[in-house]
């Protein structure tokens, strides 16, 4: 049987853009299968802003991040096109929440650069905030936003240009695993390879139960809305940071909700976190409940009240979550030259780069120089394939 390429990548969304990048910069011959058009709106790897930031809740994270930076200037670089526009973060807590001290925790153990404002110092520098006065800020200036739309289209572009095959539009029927190859069925037919990565976002669940592997993954719908602000100069970048509010939510002490300057659209885009319903990637509606524009619109009249105005985009998107909210990169079990990535449960976006180099890594050379140890398929308890 011939083979088409050394890689096939099942994805074309953020990770398996990526992937494909930093295979195909590396010089491996890899083909991307996508069952829609790239840059589609019905995963997780759309719209206008992500943020990236330095403020995490596990120093691992705080570490993957730093190397993400790095890589995204390397893509910068190698692509001609500028896909991060730093803006500053400001994280808002009452006190003592355990969220908030877990990051600060984190940042301290990994020597990040921050600053603690009391509630009158965040209003005295952002007069735009109205904050309770028991309330805090961490302020960490090297957080910023990315584009998904943007930096999805660029990966599959650059990949391109490096000599990746795309292929969109071709929905895969059926995954067969051999020792040392890998055949992909779809509805324009077969694709053969020598080592496989499936980063299915909300479709990966569906795709590793075709090779044996089911995980506890759990999909929901989330959705964020932009509001016109009353006085939209005051929320331009270089005027206005990315902010996150740690509170009560669904699921306990976590953060709560948060939002971003103006940019991409008119208006300001604020968002609940982990707070949508559970849905699957067939079933999922597009609709933004009325009630959660409502409720997004009270958390603008409370702590924002120069940004609340009329909704004038709203849209959904989806998180596919793991139990623990950790993400799964690992090889599949029994056939070590297919790697699998999936379950980033809202907060994967801005380690792309990185996690299509640790993809890339792990087919090519079965081993990462960057610990993946804590998504690692061991910690479920039932995990089988060959």
């Amino acid at each position: 049987m011939s083979v088409d390429c050394e890689v096939i990548v099942l994805g074309a969304g953020a990770m398996g853009g990526a992937a494909a990048y930093q295979l195909a910069r590396a010089g491996v011959s890899v083909l991307l299968l996508e069952q829609y058009e790239v840059g589609h709106t019905r995963g997780a790897s759309h719209g206008e802003s992500r943020i990236i930031r330095l403020s995490y809740d596990h120093p691992h994270y705080i570490e993957m991040c730093r190397r993400s930076y790095r890589l995204w200037a390397e893509l910068e670089s190698d692509a001609g096109e500028t896909v991060l526009t730093r803006t500053g973060m400001l994280d808002l807590s009452p006190p003592g929440h355990p969220a908030m001290a877990a990051c600060l925790e984190s940042m301290r153990a990994t020597a990040v650069e921050h600053e603690i404002w009391s509630s009158a110092e965040v209003i005295r520098r952002y007069p735009q905030f109205k904050l309770p006065s028991e309330y805090f800020g961490v302020w960490q200036s090297d957080a910023g936003i990315l584009s998904p739309q943007q930096c999805v289209s660029l990966l599959v572009r650059t990949a391109q240009k490096h000599g990746a095959v795309i292929k969109d539009n071709t929905k895969v029927e059926a995954i067969l695993l051999q020792d040392d190859r890998v055949t992909v069925v779809t509805q324009s037919g077969e694709f053969h390879g020598k080592k496989l990565i499936v980063s299915a976002g909300p479709w990966a669940g569906t795709a590793l139960q075709q090779v044996g592997l089911r995980l506890p993954l759990t999909v929901t719908q989330e959705s964020y809305v932009f509001f016109q602000p009353r006085r939209p100069d005051l929320f331009e970048v270089g005027r206005f940071p990315i902010f996150a509010f740690y509170g009560d939510t669904p699921h306990g002490p976590d953060l709560a909700f948060y939002g971003f300057p103006v940019f991409g659209k008119a208006g300001i885009k604020i968002a609940r976190h982990h707070a949508g319903p559970v849905t699957t990637a067939d079933d999922r509606s597009f609709d933004v409940p009325p009630e959660t524009v409502d409720r997004l619109q009270g958390y603008l009249q409370q702590f924002l009240p120069d940004a609340q105005g009329v909704p004038i985009h709203a849209m959904t998107c989806l998180y596919t979550n793991t139990p623990d909210r950790h993400f799964v990169i690992d090889t599949l079990p029994g056939y070590r030259h297919v790697a699998i990535a999936c379950g980033f449960s809202g907060h994967g976006f801005k380690f792309a780069v990185l996690i299509g180099e640790l993809l890339a890594d792990l087919v090519t050379k079965q081993r990462t120089d960057c610990s993946i140890e804590l998504f690692s398929l061991s910690r479920f308890d039932s995990v089988s394939a060959k």
